[in-house]
């Protein structure tokens, strides 16, 4: 075993994780909020071998319990339902990949930004600086000059994270003392060195104005929509815009599928604008048909742009070939009508994506079961829901209006870890369309949660609680049970 796996097996917080399985045993009541009841916080602290305040309101605020909770939970120590927790055989993987999905869990925790990163940036930052074994008393003075030449959002995550109120390196060494990436004297054991590394090949390069159009959609295709609009923006400054918007399409156009999508939605951020470009773009085939599609929007009464049944086939590939995960690939092929979309297609990697499909084969049908809380109602109203992992959020939000026979005359929202997901007709700022996003990446373990909102004046809130993943057998079909 190498050194950094000894430091990962051996570390403080997996060695109270695994503490903290071992006292939970067969089961123990949690909240409604998915953690310890405050009744049961001083016996499990006791079987971890720490102290805990005499009084605390919530499981959650306190650290030396919830940090090993949320690790035992991220890496399959414990499973939590809407009643209980209980040990699990635990993981049979990697021990490094075990203690690194562990870590990202725990600093999501610790985030308090709306996207949860603020954390993650910091100790990705200080394990870099901590490369150089820089002086204690330099320490933070060289984090924060790391930090604000890096996105600016970012740079301001980073003062929410750990609740310190200040540039919170204090915090960020303690986690990262607990997981045993750093020593006593703030120096990088082996482990810290490892995961330096995984931080860095992890982390997008960062877009600069001298970037060539090729490499900035490079660089942009695998940030969000959100991410990449706000990084283009350090390459699109002082540029002629008619002639950037050329580079991007003649890059995009002869780039891969990735790298196309990001340039689309590059220049399609621009608005109205660009129609004159867009109309250019017709001519190019590896880009008309997201052109007829981008100006069909603009112009929903003149039906010269209408995509046809050829363009939808073909951008139907375009975007399966962006999927990295054979089950989201295919699904989304499916989505647009199965195999014989790739076949009719025309597109030029139609033959690598039918070769990809039949190499994954179909893959297993994952049935959710729900439990969906109607939130400050008493008494208790809640329904249970079976439905497909496979459904988009957009499917799910209709079935939870039949299941609590809302009327759908209002709008409404989901949040999961962090993200926040809408009807794009609606264009709520900060959230993402919940037509791209499917249950099972939305709550992809037992026991994670979500939040519907629903009626965004009264704000009926419902938490969904993701209770068990059975076995799909033939005739099951989605149902709703309610008491």
């Amino acid at each position: 075993m190498t050194t950094a796996r000894m430091d990962a097996v051996n570390c403080t917080i997996m060695v109270r994780a695994r503490l903290l399985a071992g006292w939970l045993g067969a089961g123990r009541p949690v909240t409604a909020k998915g953690v310890l009841r405050p009744a049961d916080i001083s016996a499990a602290a006791a079987a971890m071998g720490v102290e805990t305040p005499p009084k605390a309101r919530t499981a959650a605020d306190v650290e030396v319990l919830h940090r090993p909770w949320v690790a035992a939970q991220a890496m399959g120590l414990i499973a939590v339902d809407a009643i209980r927790a209980r040990a699990t055989i635990g993981p049979a993987g990697d021990q490094l990949e075990a203690w690194w999905t562990s870590l990202l869990a725990v600093l999501r925790s610790e985030s308090h930004d709306r996207r949860g990163e603020g954390a993650a940036v910091l100790c990705r930052t200080l394990l870099a600086v901590l490369e150089d074994e820089p002086p204690l008393d330099e320490l933070e003075d060289r984090v924060d000059a790391r930090l604000r030449v890096a996105d600016l959002w970012q740079f301001g995550a980073v003062f929410e994270a750990f609740r310190r109120g200040v540039m919170p390196v204090d915090g960020g060494l303690e986690v990262l003392a607990e997981f045993g990436a750093v020593d006593a004297a703030a120096r990088l054991t082996a482990l810290g060195r490892w995961a330096s590394r995984r931080f860095a090949a992890a982390t997008p390069q960062p877009v600069t104005p001298d970037l060539l159009a090729s490499e900035l959609l490079c660089r942009l295709a695998p940030l969000s929509e959100q991410d990449a609009l706000r990084q283009a923006q350090r390459w699109l400054a002082g540029r002629d815009i008619d002639e950037a918007v050329a580079a991007v399409f003649s890059a995009a156009e002869a780039g891969t599928p990735a790298a196309r999508l990001a340039g689309i939605d590059l220049v399609g951020a621009l608005g109205e604008a660009m129609r004159q470009a867009w109309q250019a773009a017709l001519e190019r085939p590896m880009l008309a048909p997201h052109a007829r599609a981008v100006l069909a929007t603009w112009d929903a009464v003149d039906d010269r742009w209408e995509p046809s049944e050829a363009d939808r086939s073909w951008l139907a590939v375009e975007y399966a070939l962006t999927v990295e995960d054979p089950e989201e690939r295919y699904h989304l092929v499916q989505d647009f009508g199965g195999p014989a979309v790739v076949e009719a297609s025309g597109h030029p990697g139609a033959p690598g994506l039918r070769e990809a499909l039949a190499a994954a084969g179909r893959p297993p049908q994952r049935v959710y079961q729900l439990k969906i809380v109607l939130s400050g109602v008493t008494p208790p109203v809640w329904r249970r829901l079976r439905v497909p992992g496979s459904i988009p959020l957009d499917v799910l939000h209709y079935s939870i209006q039949a299941a609590f026979d809302w009327d759908d005359d209002h709008l409404h929202t989901f949040e999961a870890d962090r993200r926040r997901y809408s009807d794009p007709d609606t264009a709520l700022d900060g959230y993402e369309d919940e037509t791209d996003v499917r249950l099972a990446k939305a709550m992809p373990r037992e026991g994670a949660t979500m939040t519907y909102v629903y009626d965004l004046g009264d704000c009926w809130e419902h938490r969904l609680l993701f209770v068990v993943s059975p076995s799909r057998r033939r005739g099951d079909r989605s149902i709703c049970r309610s008491l």
